[in-house]
């Protein structure tokens, strides 16, 4: 009998712990999608195989084919249990939020940054923006699953500014786009040329100076603002 179907088949362990077959069946389909964020990101949609994530997974390629019937399918799918979940998991905090505007958009800030700064996120964007083009169908559901819903995330933070007098209304159409946008790119920066840029920022000072930026563009300004000196 596989190894796979054999619950008792070793005893022994190795140094990244349990054996693969001894795990709970339910607990496959989470590995094979974060297999499948790292193979994507790693080696782009069109060179990635569900030969090389089923490996990565360490499942065989019949055990994926249970879940997902095609490469497409299998990106929807991580899409949905990496980028979803984590959206999901944003959109309950801040509903639930009891700080102030200003207070919840540095949240959201700090929370989607720890988000895209890792490695396989930074690596998911630069496939998105290089190569999703070619694929329209998989370019369009990747806009509507994370683009839009992090917008819309976005809007309900600067809507509760604006309605506390916090945030400008003026800012409101721009800053819902630039900031997850802002996020991104820093990541992608960071991990793919933060290695030769010869003035090199730390993440904590990256997402120090958004949240900098940001709240100086956005914050509501004073009614009356002193006459500048010549």
């Amino acid at each position: 009998m596989a190894p796979d179907s054999t619950p008792e088949a070793s005893t022994t362990h190795p140094a990244g712990g349990e054996p693969k077959w001894r795990r709970r069946p339910e607990a496959r389909p989470e590995e094979i999608l974060t297999a499948a964020l790292q193979v994507f990101g790693e080696e782009g949609f069109a060179r990635a195989t569900l030969d090389r994530v089923a490996e990565r997974a360490g499942v065989c390629k019949g055990t994926l084919y249970l879940y997902f019937d095609s490469k497409e399918e299998l990106f929807r799918g991580m899409v949905r249990g990496k980028c979803g979940v984590v959206l999901a998991k944003a959109e309950e905090r801040l509903r639930t939020f009891q700080g102030t505007a200003t207070e919840a958009l540095e949240l959201f800030i700090r929370s989607m940054w720890d988000e895209v700064r890792r490695t396989e996120m930074a690596s998911l964007a630069r496939l998105v923006h290089a190569e999703l083009g070619h694929f329209p169908e998989l370019a369009r559901f990747y806009f509507d699953e994370v683009i839009v819903r992090t917008r819309s995330l976005m809007r309900g933070v600067l809507d509760r500014g604006i309605a506390s007098g916090e945030f400008r209304p003026e800012a409101r159409a721009y800053a819902a786009r630039a900031i997850p946008a802002l996020l991104v790119q820093g990541a992608m920066h960071q991990r793919g040329f933060g290695c030769y840029d010869p003035e090199a920022i730390s993440d904590e000072e990256l997402v120090e100076g958004v949240i900098d930026l940001v709240l100086h563009g956005v914050r509501n300004r004073p009614s009356e603002v002193p006459n500048s000196k010549d």
